[in-house]
């Protein structure tokens, strides 16, 4: 069996060789080749986002379920010391973070050299994290007057480093895009702690479940990565300063991004209860789930797409305006959707207890919505290798934000440091416009077009819901089930009859809905051949 390394072309999982790339007489066959590849390119995309999709739904279930099952046996205040662990758990590993394995797909020749190299960073890293959380975990217990952080941060940190431990060979498959190794692993880690949390929550009724389950399930899901893609640990680092070229602004932009998303819930956590906090967080993992926990998978599938046609200019710039506006008309509603059904949606998943958390889940929803328009930028920037824009991007995100945040906390408190956060995402969407016009020079009022028929289908979809509850609120309030099977099914029929009449109106013009329509010809026919083997 051949590796990545021996041989064969990598790019979109073509085995073409460079003969058959020359012209002949007329030039039909380079043409023809050309569409080939485009295809096995965007066919690989198509059936790695499909994969990545499919276990990103069921991690995505797994985490609401988690959270229905937990909210229910945990308090408010349990959520709320949780919040504050996995605040520092995501800015430590920001703080550390080299951008280790996206170097790996970034690379044009990765070797076994690349991979020890990166085996052994992260192992640094690992000891780096622990050492971090061991020595501020006395301080931060003191800041935030409550020793039970002690021990929270102390398992947090093992955690954090066992984060560090699983095979680099997850992620290099996925530059031929066999995203199946990425998959399995994804899904071993979220349900094997999944498992472990909601068994201990059932025994102990302590935030301790959590914390113990996150690191039970972390430590197996990364031993388990050497057995779902074999490989021998060695220690080297002859590719570090190459790995490090690549990485050294990835890092400034990881933290850059990670304070982004993370720093209002640790300046809530010195001014609130516990309590409110858990509120605040609880709401923000539930509003997170139809946006980024959706969009995830596609953009994982989109940065090795994109870097394989990072030097062809004309076929990066079609395929980042096809990704971000299919994903953002998928991801938008979703989270409006959620947004406009956060009563019922959190009295049926968490409770009644939880319902001081439905305004939360309302503004950062419409939050998530923000950051749909321009998630495909950082694959993108990645792809191009222009890591430094990128952090130039998240550190300007950044110093909008945080005054925002703070702002809002002042005058408003929970809830105007929620809406603090939402206009400076909107903010951050407008910035992030600019740079991809500056990357592959898309005008940003060509972006704004191409996400039209988003905008009126999510228009159309909130109207119908928003006219609904007011003239029905009788018979939703007859309980969260009636009320969300009809809110729900009317709002997605509404968007999708909209996006269809633009579509035929438009002249059946090229975008997401005819990527949607050939993806489905694509991949029907295989489906029709394997159930007619099957049976």
């Amino acid at each position: 069996m051949r590796t990545w390394f021996e041989g064969g072309s990598i790019r979109g999982g073509s085995n073409c060789s460079r003969d058959d790339l020359q012209p002949d007489s007329t030039g039909r066959a380079r043409v023809a080749r050309r569409r080939q590849l485009a295809m096995s390119l965007r066919l690989g995309i198509i059936r790695g986002s499909l994969s990545l999709a499919g276990a990103r739904i069921a991690v995505s279930l797994g985490n609401a379920l988690g959270i229905l099952v937990l909210a229910r046996i945990l308090t408010p205040a349990d959520f709320g010391i949780v919040a504050i662990s996995t605040a520092l758990i995501s800015i430590v590993m920001a703080v550390t973070e080299a951008s280790l394995q996206p170097a790996l797909i970034q690379s044009r020749n990765p070797t076994p050299d690349h991979v020890d190299t990166v085996w052994s960073m992260s192992l640094i890293r690992a000891g780096l994290i622990f050492a971090i959380f061991l020595a501020s975990a006395w301080p931060l217990a003191a800041l935030y007057g409550d020793q039970r952080l002690v021990g929270v941060l102390i398992v947090s940190g093992v955690t954090g480093a066992f984060m560090e431990f699983y095979n680099p060979h997850i992620t290099l498959a996925t530059r031929t895009f066999d995203f199946r190794p990425l998959v399995t692993f994804q899904i071993l880690q979220k349900f094997g702690g999944l498992a472990l949390a909601i068994g201990l929550a059932l025994w102990f009724r302590s935030f301790w479940a959590i914390i113990v389950g996150n690191a039970v399930g972390t430590l197996a899901a990364s031993l388990a990565s050497y057995l779902i893609a074999p490989y021998r640990p060695r220690w080297s680092l002859s590719r570090v300063g190459e790995i490090w070229g690549f990485s050294r602004w990835m890092f400034l932009n990881q933290l850059c991004e990670t304070l982004n998303w993370r720093f209002d819930q640790l300046i809530i956590g010195l001014t609130v209860t516990r309590a409110q906090l858990g509120f605040y967080s609880v709401a923000d993992s539930l509003a997170v789930i139809p946006s980024r926990e959706l969009s995830a998978p596609i953009s994982s599938a989109i940065f090795p797409g994109l870097a394989n046609i990072a030097e062809k200019p004309e076929r990066l710039r079609g395929s980042f305006r096809r990704a971000q506006s299919a994903i953002a008309m998928i991801t938008v509603p979703a989270a409006v959707g959620l947004a406009l059904v956060a009563e019922p949606a959190v009295t049926l998943l968490l409770g009644e207890k939880w319902l001081a958390a439905t305004v939360f889940v309302q503004i950062l929803s419409i939050t998530y919505a923000f950051d749909m328009f321009i998630i495909v930028v950082r694959p993108l920037g990645m792809a191009m290798g222009e890591t430094r824009l990128l952090f130039f991007r998240q550190l300007l995100g950044l110093g909008i934000r945080v005054p925002l945040i703070v702002l809002g906390l002042v005058f408003g408190g929970l809830v105007g440091a929620a809406l603090g956060r939402a206009f400076g995402s909107a903010i951050n969407c407008f910035i992030s416009f600019f740079i991809a016009d500056r990357l592959v020079g898309v005008p940003v009022g060509q972006q704004l077009r191409d996400h039209l028929a988003t905008f009126t289908g999510t228009i159309a979809m909130a109207t119908l819901l928003l006219f609904l509850q007011a003239e029905w609120g009788a018979l939703l309030a007859i309980s969260p089930i009636v009320a969300l099977a009809v809110l729900v099914p009317a709002g997605a029929a509404t968007y999708g009859i909209v996006l269809y009449l633009l579509w035929q109106l438009g002249g059946r013009r090229e975008g997401p809905v005819t990527e949607i329509v050939g993806a489905t010809e694509a991949l029907l026919p295989v489906l029709f051949a394997r159930r007619a083997v099957r049976s």
